[in-house]
């Protein structure tokens, strides 16, 4: 009786995943507009990466933070104060002093960089309130959402694999030196994603940006304490403090209505 139930559910699962994902294909394209960005972000931070320094990827970077507040404005109609814009700023320049370190080398083209690095913020802003949108003016469920998101992702990412890896597939495998441990962190990355999706479903972008900060926080302590590869510095003293502050900024001053 078991085995039948599960089998009915499987069975109700697969229909449904047929109906909203394939047959519904146009809503599928347009989910796969953020996925196809995302997959651009990534190029983009890739090649800003190999032609800025650490400390100036760091800092821009953290711009991702404003044009997600933007976009959130633009798109769907938000409304955010002025200190709770002065408490994004101040979460922005926390990021930047906790994930600050000294810079060792030179840039090799900064103009490019930085040029990748504005751009991969503004995708990285749009795409997130783009997804947020799609959840919230739709009655689908995050888990659908997610994996119409997931399977446009793939798509995209074998295409640009077979466009800029293909020498390399073709002499290793795609599955190369996937160890456990890479296996572990794609899973955990996974239920991660599925994470913010209910964040942003049941929230914002904004908030997704807070938790997202104070994850940053928490991996250095852990690599302070426990790992022994970060040192603790005044900056990051300054850094852990700022975060802290801009968060309880944020949510003890929530917009007040008209009426109000």
């Amino acid at each position: 009786k078991q085995w039948y139930q599960r089998r009915v559910r499987v069975l109700k699962a697969v229909a449904c995943i047929k109906q909203h994902v394939i047959q519904d294909w146009l809503t599928t394209l347009k989910v796969g507009f953020p996925a196809f960005l995302y997959v651009i972000q990534n190029q983009l931070l890739f090649i800003s990466l190999a032609n800025l320094d650490p400390a100036t990827y760091q800092i821009t970077y953290q711009l991702k933070i404003l044009t997600t507040a933007v976009f959130s404005i633009l798109l769907l109609g938000k409304r955010i104060s002025k200190t709770q814009w002065l408490s994004l700023a101040i979460l922005t320049v926390g990021v930047i002093l906790v994930q600050w370190r000294p810079s060792q080398g030179s840039s090799e083209n900064p103009v490019l960089g930085l040029t990748c690095i504005l751009i991969a913020c503004v995708t990285s802003g749009f795409a997130g309130v783009f997804f947020e949108m799609m959840l919230k003016q739709s009655q689908q469920s995050v888990w659908l959402r997610n994996i119409q998101l997931a399977l446009c992702s793939c798509l995209v990412a074998m295409v640009n694999i077979a466009l800029t890896e293909q020498d390399h597939v073709k002499t290793v495998g795609v599955f190369h030196d996937f160890q456990p441990i890479i296996i572990g962190v794609i899973f955990s990355q996974a239920y991660g994603g599925l994470l913010i999706g209910l964040v942003v479903k049941y929230a914002d972008n904004i908030l997704k940006v807070f938790a997202t900060s104070i994850s940053i926080l928490l991996s250095s302590l852990i690599g302070i304490y426990y790992l022994n590869e970060i040192t603790m510095t005044l900056s990051f003293a300054i850094g852990l403090i700022l975060v802290c502050c801009s968060t309880l900024l944020y949510s003890t001053t929530p917009v007040k209505s008209k009426a109000e």
